[in-house]
C-alpha cells in the first residue's frame, strides 16, 4: 500500500476498529524497459481491537469501475454506470463499509484475514451513508 501510513482509530460503541486505506498494484517492466502497472486496486484494511481476524476490502478496476490510476484521487472509488462514489479516506465511509460487512456475517474473532470484493457492499454502504428518503428530499430540492 505504498507509503507507511498509522493506522486510524474508529470507535464504534465500546468496540475500537484500526483502518488503513491505500492503493495497490502490480509493476512490471513493459516493452522498451518502461515501467507499467496493472490490477489497480483500492484496499481497506481493518482489525478489531483485541481479535485476531482481519478484514481487508478490495475495489479492483474494470469495466465501469474506476480506482486510483493517476488520473483519479487516491482512496477514490467510481462505478461509472451511476456515479456511485465513495472516498475510503473518510471515516464516515469506512463505517458504513464496515457495518455492511458485519451485517453480511463477517467476524473479527477468527484468527484469518478475509477479503471481500468492495463493489458487492457499495449499495449498501451508500444506502448507510445517505438513506433513500434523504436522497429523495435533496433532489426535490
Amino acid at each position: 500500500m505504498g507509503r507507511s501510513r498509522p493506522p486510524r482509530r474508529l470507535v464504534v460503541g465500546s468496540l475500537t476498529y484500526h483502518w488503513r486505506a491505500g492503493h495497490r498494484h502490480e509493476r512490471y517492466q513493459a516493452e522498451a524497459d518502461l515501467p507499467r502497472c496493472d490490477d489497480c486496486r483500492e484496499v481497506l484494511s481493518l482489525r478489531q481491537a483485541g481479535a485476531r481476524g482481519r478484514l481487508v476490502i478490495v475495489f479492483r478496476e474494470g469495466p465501469g469501475r474506476l480506482v486510483n490510476d493517476g488520473m483519479f484521487h487516491d482512496g477514490g472509488v467510481l462505478r461509472t454506470s451511476d456515479h456511485a462514489y465513495l472516498n475510503l479516506h473518510r471515516p464516515g465511509v469506512v463505517r458504513a463499509l464496515l457495518d455492511e460487512a458485519l451485517e453480511r456475517g463477517h467476524d473479527f474473532t477468527t484468527a484469518e484475514t478475509t477479503e471481500i470484493d468492495g463493489w458487492e457492499l457499495i449499495d449498501g454502504a451508500l444506502g448507510r451513508l445517505c438513506p433513500p428518503t434523504a436522497r429523495a428530499d435533496s433532489e426535490v430540492r
